[in-house]
């Protein structure tokens, strides 16, 4: 895995001003912004041939809207099934915190020392399986993804045997690969702010970047450890079909 170059591949392109510039503009449409700057992504690290070479990355084009759109929906799909999922888990933990940050506060006011300890042991473990469920969430999501953007379907990417064995693979490089993203993400987000907040939009053409090299770079890794590969999707071929063949 090459972290630093999951950042510095962004400005290899010739026209790396124009697609901040022009990916913080999508940015600026609500909804359909987000899926079709993530569609550009999956055109430019799936839908091309010399994945290698970046200084071919393609341009953001708006006249490429509707494709970029229909190469982004997918991932975004499943990334909205598993928050659904997710949120009777979030709502359980959150009515089993509530009563114990109460008693917390309660033992606290009442000076029981040893009940109190208990308590703030108990908020911890709670903090903890917080994190369990966070992370466990993020490995899931993590393959899902990349499956639904190289197959550009729904059903094709919950492929359970290819998950599990994604996971088990894949681990410690996705979680690294998860804190690389957080402290990029931050680190622009807080440049984006010193530019009169404004400049928080043209950051984020560049944290998708980092975001989508991470998982191109993290599926190539799975299929050179004996991984499942995946079929690439004809929806990301850019070329023209070929042209029938003359009946004799």
């Amino acid at each position: 895995m090459n972290y630093l170059a999951s950042l510095s591949d962004f400005f290899k392109s010739p026209k790396w001003a124009n697609n901040l510039l022009l990916g913080g503009v999508c940015m600026l449409i609500p909804i359909v912004g987000p899926l079709v700057l993530m569609g550009w992504h999956v055109s430019g690290f799936w839908g091309r041939k010399n994945t290698e070479d970046f200084t071919t990355y393609p341009t953001f084009d708006f006249s490429n809207f509707g494709k970029y759109l229909e190469r982004g929906v997918w991932p975004f799909l499943v990334m909205v099934v598993l928050s659904l999922v997710m949120v009777p888990v979030v709502f359980a933990m959150i009515f089993m915190t509530i009563p114990m940050q109460i008693a917390a506060i309660h033992d606290h006011g009442q000076g029981h020392e040893a009940i109190q300890a208990v308590s703030a042991l108990t908020i911890i473990a709670s903090g903890l399986v917080w994190l369990v469920v966070i992370v466990i969430m993020m490995l899931l999501t993590r393959p899902l993804t990349i499956a639904a953007s190289i197959t550009q379907d729904f059903a094709s990417a919950f492929n359970l045997r290819r998950l599990k064995s994604f996971v088990l693979l894949m681990w410690p490089e996705m979680l690294v690969s998860m804190l690389f993203v957080w402290l990029v993400s931050i680190v622009l987000m807080l440049a984006g702010m010193a530019a009169a907040c404004v400049g928080i939009y043209f950051t984020i053409p560049l944290i998708y970047f980092v975001n989508t090299h991470l998982d191109w770079q993290l599926n190539l890794l799975y299929v050179a450890r004996g991984g499942e590969p995946i079929s690439l999707s004809p929806k990301l071929n850019d070329s023209p079909p070929p042209l029938p063949l003359a009946a004799n």
